[in-house]
């Protein structure tokens, strides 16, 4: 399973994802996207969909316009084998530097490091489907730049694609076949049951039981946090803003090798309204979704890794959408 109707190149799924990854983001090799990705692979995120591989392409040179020279550094794959192909999680540490005039504005020179996952649906030596996602305001940040102020702009300057609602939203997210779970259901069932429980019922103490004492969690904002009470505290800044906010599990992934901790890929929504006050400043009643994915590493059956990408950008453009309307 797996690998049928791959070129002999490639030997594991794995390879398959670092190297076409590598060969054309590293080597420059653009024009490969078009073998490697399918003629209308609709590409998601919160920003909306794209759904032809000149799209793929055109996104590709006008992000190594701005970051001519990023590395950008595979530090897991989560694989899940399907019948005709597999699904991978690719969790990818980027390295670069600011030095392209493009969507970001003048060049500022300025180094970013942050993290981003993709997830590919792969068969017959192509990606079919994919969905991505970057903490787009901690490159911000890095740049000097304001993500709120961004954030605003962006939601101003494009209503329509942050106006569509949140079960739009959500489905750009979902399986239309339901939650597909990979690998052992019991884990995958933990796992969910855990985001259940913190996201839906508010019940952080649930990390007592489930996360190790000396959890390393990377998520949205500076970071890495270590321990439950850092991990708690971001988590509930997220949920003050959107307090009847839903959790929705999508696509989970358990794998189990030799030698290895078990790694899980969760891909994620969680929907509501900005009604409270937290990490979004005043209420302002837009509903907002954010999309997720989250990657996890256990140890003695405990969350002792976690890292969770959410584009807060995309949540301050939806609020400044959204409040434009009723202006």
């Amino acid at each position: 399973m797996g690998m049928q109707n791959f070129s002999s190149e490639f030997k594991t799924p794995e390879q398959y994802i670092i190297d076409i990854t590598y060969k054309i983001w590293e080597e420059k090799g653009v024009e490969r996207i078009r073998e490697w990705y399918s003629a209308d692979c609709p590409v998601r995120s919160p920003s909306g969909v794209s759904n032809t591989v000149e799209d793929v392409i055109n996104n590709t040179l006008s992000s190594m316009q701005v970051f001519p020279n990023r590395d950008l550094l595979a530090e897991d794959v989560i694989i899940g084998d399907l019948a005709d192909g597999f699904l991978s999680s690719h969790r990818v540490r980027t390295v670069g530097v600011h030095a392209g005039d493009g969507y970001l504005g003048p060049a500022t020179n300025r180094p970013i490091t942050t993290v981003a996952m993709a997830d590919c649906l792969c068969r017959d030596n192509q990606v079919v489907e994919e969905w991505v996602l970057g903490d787009q305001a901690k490159n911000l940040r890095q740049l000097g730049i304001d993500p709120v102020a961004y954030g605003k702009k962006t939601g101003k300057d494009n209503r329509e694609a942050y106006t569509i609602g949140n079960e739009a939203m959500r489905q750009r997210w979902a399986d239309p076949e339901g939650l597909t779970i990979i690998g052992d259901k019991s884990i995958a069932n933990r796992i969910i049951d855990t985001y259940a429980a913190i996201w839906n019922d508010k019940n952080l103490t649930m990390m007592d039981e489930q996360y190790d004492r000396a959890i390393r969690f990377e998520g949205p904002g500076d970071g890495p946090l270590y321990g439950r009470t850092r991990t708690a505290n971001l988590l509930t800044s997220i949920l003050a803003s959107m307090p009847d906010g839903r959790f929705e599990p999508h696509f989970i992934i358990v794998r189990q090798q030799e030698a290895r901790p078990v790694r899980i890929a969760l891909r994620w929504t969680y929907c509501g309204t900005h009604s409270g006050h937290g990490r979004y400043g005043e209420p302002t009643g837009s509903p907002i979704a954010i999309l997720g994915i989250s990657h996890f590493e256990l140890r003695d059956g405990l969350i002792v890794n976690e890292w969770f990408v959410m584009d807060e950008v995309a949540i301050y453009a939806q609020i400044a959408a959204h409040q434009e309307i009723g202006d």
